[in-house]
C-alpha cells in the first residue's frame, strides 16, 4: 500500500512562470507539478527516491497580481570572479502573479536505482544508518516538516516569493464548493528533466558518477475539478520523451 504524505503550503505570492512567455512572468493558475516537486526537495531531497505528486488541492480562490520589477538579466559565472554590476544589467520586467495561495500536496516517495548503492557522501546529521528503504523517508520527512526544517527555504516558483509548510493529513484535500469554478486549464509543464535519470541536474551533485542530461520538457492536460488538480503518473507522460510519443 502507497504511503501518501500531506503538505500544506501557503504564502502571499506565486509565479509558475508559463514557458511561452519570453520576458515578461505569467504564471500558471495553479502549481505545476516540478514547482510542487521542487517545494518537497527543499525540506527533504536524496538521489535515492523520487517524489511523485498525486494531487494538489487549491484551497484559496485564484486571484492575480500583475506589477513590475527590477530583474538582473545576466547569470553569475561560477568559471571566473568577475561581478555583476547590478546597476548595468538591470531591466524592469512585467509580472502577472497569484496572491494569497494556499495549497495542499498528495504525494509519494518511490525508490530510485541509487537505493542500496554505496554512498559518495557520508550519511546526513539527521539520516538513520538504515538500508534505503521508503519507510526510513517516510520518517525523515514527516520529522523535518513537524519541525519546520528545510535545506533551503521553499518557494512558490521564485525565490522572492517563499512558501510556508506545515503537515497536513487527507481531509485537507476537501475542499469546500464555490471557491473556484471547474475549468480546464490547458497544457500545462509537467518537468523538465526526464526523471528516470533521477533529477540528474540534484544526482550528479550527490553522486558523480550519475551523469547530468540536458533538461526536455513534458507537458500535460490540467484540469481543477472539486478544487482539485490531478496530476498523471510520470509512467503516463513519460512517451512524450520517445519518437514515438512526440519529444516535447
Amino acid at each position: 500500500m502507497t504511503t501518501l504524505h500531506h503538505l500544506r503550503v501557503f504564502g502571499d505570492l506565486a509565479c509558475f512562470t508559463r514557458p511561452e512567455m519570453k520576458v515578461e512572468r505569467v504564471s500558471y493558475p495553479v502549481p505545476t507539478p516540478s514547482a510542487v516537486r521542487g517545494i518537497l526537495e527543499a525540506i527533504l531531497y536524496k538521489p535515492q527516491f523520487l517524489w511523485c505528486i498525486h494531487r494538489v488541492a487549491v484551497r484559496r480562490p485564484i486571484q492575480f497580481l500583475a506589477f513590475r520589477r527590477n530583474e538582473v538579466k545576466a547569470i553569475l559565472s561560477t568559471r571566473t570572479s568577475e561581478p555583476i554590476l547590478a546597476d548595468e544589467e538591470r531591466t524592469q520586467r512585467n509580472t502577472l502573479a497569484l496572491r494569497d495561495v494556499d495549497y495542499v500536496i498528495e504525494a509519494s516517495l518511490a525508490l530510485t536505482p541509487l537505493a542500496g548503492r554505496p554512498r559518495q557522501r557520508p550519511l546526513g546529521h539527521d539520516e538513520p544508518e538504515d538500508d534505503d528503504n521508503l519507510g526510513k523517508y517516510h520518517g525523515m520527512f514527516r520529522r523535518r516538516a513537524e519541525k519546520g526544517q528545510c535545506f533551503s527555504q521553499p518557494c512558490f516558483g521564485c525565490r522572492e516569493f517563499p512558501a510556508h509548510f506545515e503537515l497536513a493529513d487527507a481531509s485537507a484535500m476537501t475542499v469546500p464548493a464555490g471557491i473556484n469554478r471547474d475549468a480546464d486549464l490547458g497544457l500545462m509543464v509537467f518537468d523538465v528533466w526526464d526523471l528516470d535519470t533521477q533529477n540528474p541536474d540534484k544526482a550528479a551533485q550527490s553522486a558523480p558518477k550519475v551523469k547530468a542530461t540536458a533538461p526536455r520538457v513534458t507537458v500535460f492536460r490540467a484540469h481543477l475539478k472539486d478544487g482539485i488538480v490531478a496530476i498523471p503518473a510520470w509512467s503516463d507522460v513519460r512517451a512524450q520523451l520517445t519518437p514515438a510519443g512526440g519529444a516535447a
